[in-house]
């Protein structure tokens, strides 16, 4: 077996998760360029009507994105476990497994979303003056959808404990996709199919980096053409059960954010949709040191659950929480005292949209820590240790229990502001049932501890 992988079960649980979340952050901390880049080109070369575009078009980008991670990291649970196990044969087919899930998965979505492009505009909120500029985003957008698949099989590589190598799937996108923005929106002004092509490119170039290193010496599993194929429906389930908790995060969210899209457009307009885009991007960037610790996270407690080393298992957790919060309060800290500057990032010099924007940036992000902070880091703990129904439970109140009904009740009582602050309302009620899940799991693996002792 790989030294690398073996450490997983033996390293100090301080410096190994540094080493493997550290990669993680980085990656997506530039792997959210993708995002930050298009809105800043398309913020300043294509204005407010551009941004409403492209909020309107988020929520597909997020069901996208969220059945990436469900065969990406619902497959990279069952990985980290077999290796824990040593059973290579099924870490082999394991691997062969997602490839092919992904390549199905990336296709079906790619023909139907072309084939009912305007009806999925309109579905998630596009205003009419936005219409056009959305359908020349999206529609080239789509041709990426197989190489995002292909992109989240990154997630095996961190699961052999490469965090670093694996932090170059986001590396080597995010930096064509800057290259190619400043070429294609600011040189040839080719607005916003110029960001779409940029995107896809970059997509594009990701995929190829993960392919090629399952294609070398370094893995313990490998590319072979007679591995990638379905083994069982069973098989399959599993993957995708085990993937709920992130998926459901991205398909609520999409739920949500396409009932903030049209609560925002009834109580603010396309100023407040094209506003409401840069602040759920920053958002998305604040949540990156959480996400990437938790990242690092994964493998470690995968690895040692499936060794039953349950004090490590109980020691990862703990760091990790601590870790997050000293990597994330900051930048949140930066953003509230700052929001003026980080709107003018986007946006340029344009002052009805740094008003609007800086003052419902500062009120939905206030809560962020307590609230999404810790129901996130709860939710990714009980997905790294096979149990995806706590985290489906919290991810899925989380978004469609609390704060889906808020954005359709608060409006109603208090207009624009009732927008605002139905998700940081609706995130600390979750952090308040996840907290009550953790406790639990915290005596159930004290008490294997003691078992073992005895």
């Amino acid at each position: 077996m790989k030294q690398q992988t073996q450490q997983l079960g033996s390293a100090p649980i301080f410096s190994l998760l540094l080493r493997l979340a550290l990669p993680s952050i980085a990656g997506l901390l530039v792997g959210n360029l993708y995002v930050m880049v298009d809105r800043i080109f398309v913020g300043h070369w294509v204005g407010p009507t551009g941004l409403a575009a492209m909020t309107a078009v988020t929520p597909v980008t997020m069901i996208v994105w969220g059945i990436a991670i469900l065969i990406g990291r619902g497959g990279q649970v069952l990985y980290s476990i077999a290796l824990g196990q040593k059973r290579y044969g099924a870490v082999q087919r394991l691997f062969g497994q997602n490839l092919a899930l992904s390549l199905t998965a990336g296709a079906g979505l790619t023909i139907f979303g072309l084939v009912f492009l305007d009806e999925i505009l309109f579905f998630f909120g596009v205003t009419q003056s936005a219409l056009e500029a959305g359908r020349s985003y999206l529609s080239i957008s789509l041709y990426g959808t197989v190489f995002i698949m292909l992109g989240f099989s990154n997630n095996f590589i961190r699961a052999e404990g490469y965090s670093s190598l694996a932090m170059f799937t986001q590396v080597i996108g995010a930096l064509t996709n800057v290259g190619l923005d400043y070429l294609f929106v600011a040189k040839l002004s080719m607005g916003m199919a110029g960001a779409a092509y940029a995107t896809v490119i970059a997509q594009g170039c990701s995929a190829a980096w993960v392919l090629a290193f399952f294609l070398s010496r370094k893995t313990i599993a490998k590319i072979r053409l007679r591995y990638i194929r379905f083994y069982s429906f069973r098989r399959v389930l599993a993957t995708l059960y085990n993937g709920l908790s992130p998926f459901s995060i991205g398909i609520s969210g999409s739920i949500v954010w396409t009932v903030q899209n049209r609560m925002l457009i009834a109580h603010g307009g396309d100023l407040a949709l094209a506003a409401f885009g840069v602040i759920l991007t920053v958002a998305q960037f604040l949540f990156t040191p959480i996400f990437g610790v938790c990242m690092g996270m994964q493998p470690i407690i995968g690895y040692n659950t499936g060794a039953e080393k349950y004090d490590r298992v109980l020691k990862t957790f703990r760091v990790t929480c601590l870790l997050g919060a000293a990597l994330g309060l900051p930048l949140w800290a930066t953003v509230m005292i700052f929001p003026e500057k980080v709107m003018q990032l986007f946006v340029g010099n344009r002052p009805e949209l740094i008003s609007i924007g800086a003052f419902s940036m500062r009120d939905y992000l206030m809560l962020m820590p307590a609230g999404a902070g810790v129901a996130i880091f709860v939710s990714q703990y009980f997905q790294s240790v096979g149990k995806p129904l706590y985290a489906l439970l919290i991810a899925m109140s989380r978004q469609l229990l609390f704060e889906l009904p808020l954005a359709l009740i608060l409006p109603g009582f208090f207009g624009y502001a009732g927008v605002v602050f139905s998700a940081p309302i609706g995130d600390c009620i979750a952090a308040a049932l996840a907290i009550s899940l953790i406790r639990r799991e915290i005596k159930r693996l004290k008490k294997l501890l003691c078992g073992s002792a005895n």
